[in-house]
Formats: structure tokens, sequence, C-alpha cells
């Protein structure tokens, strides 16, 4: 493979990621703000997704593979795989997190918290809030699209939230 068709296939999968990534973030806010078959559809398969979501970034990550092993080691940065390694491990944690819960129902221990789930789902849309958001300016229809995704899906989320603590706060 070509430099230029690796770069290529790290376009896709990270998009292709990013897609399933949104309906995993989005799947339990949608269905609490626009409650419908969808919403509940979506909702009740977010491990799925976040299971597909692994699994299309492992391709991501043998693209990266490729693309090193392509231009060289020696350009390779100690923070990039350390950022990226952490990010991967998180997602892991994740897909592994979903296929417990599966197996188990939700009467399963799970392995990570509630809320380091929900942190480590902040922390992925950060990664791909960055890379598509400022690239809205572009000009290029494909990063308007996945920038404008990338902040309905955030505003989705933190609507949400927003509505969990006012309904604590009125019940406290």
């Amino acid at each position: 493979m070509s430099e230029a068709e690796i770069h290529l296939l790290l376009r896709y999968t990270a998009r292709t990621t990013f897609v399933l990534f949104c309906f995993a973030f989005t799947g339990n806010a949608l269905r609490e703000l626009l409650p419908g078959t969808s919403s509940v559809w979506l909702s009740r398969r977010r491990d799925w997704f976040v299971i597909a979501m692994a699994a299309s970034h492992t391709f991501h990550l043998a693209a990266i593979i490729a693309l090193f092993q392509t231009i060289g080691w020696a350009k390779l940065r100690l923070l990039t795989v350390v950022g990226g390694g952490l990010g991967y491990l998180l997602l892991y944690l994740l897909a592994a997190n979903s296929i417990m819960r599966l197996r188990s129902g939700e009467r399963g221990r799970p392995l990570i918290t509630p809320r380091l789930e929900s942190a480590t789902l902040y922390l992925i849309w950060l990664v791909f809030g960055v890379a598509f958001v400022p690239r809205m300016v572009s000009g290029w229809p494909v990063y308007s699209l996945l920038g404008s995704a990338a902040l309905l899906a955030l505003a989705l989320r933190l609507v949400c939230l927003l509505r969990h603590r006012r309904a604590s706060a009125a019940a406290a």
C-alpha cells in the first residue's frame, strides 16, 4: 500500500468510527429528549455501537502501524504514542465493559463505574471534536458535516445532563 492509500484508509476508518461513536454517545440522550421507536432502538443498542466502534478503530490502528512502517518509525513521537495509547486503552475498556454488560445484563457488575464510562465518552468526543470542528472552516463539506455532528452530539448530551441536574435539585 502506498502512503496516499494509507492516508485515505486512515480518513475512512476515523470517519466510520466517529459515526459509530455518535450513535453510542447520543443514544441515551436522544431517548430521554426525543422518546420514540428510533431513539429507544438506538439506546438499547448502545453497547453494540461501542463494540463496533472499538472494532472499527482497531482497523484504524492497523492503518497507523502501516503508515509508520511506510514512512519510518523515527517520525513517531512519544506524545503520540502515550496519548494515542491512552485513548485506545480507554476505548478497549469501554468495549470490554459493554461486552460484560451484554453478557450479564444490567444486573452484572461493570468493569468501570458509570462516571468513568461517561468521562471516557467525553474524552473520546474531545478527540473527535478537535479533529473535526476546527476543520469546519476549511470549506470541505465533509468536515462541515462531521464538525456539526460532533457539536450536535455534545449539545444533546449536555442538555440531557442539565435536565438530570435540575430534576435532582428539584427533588432534593
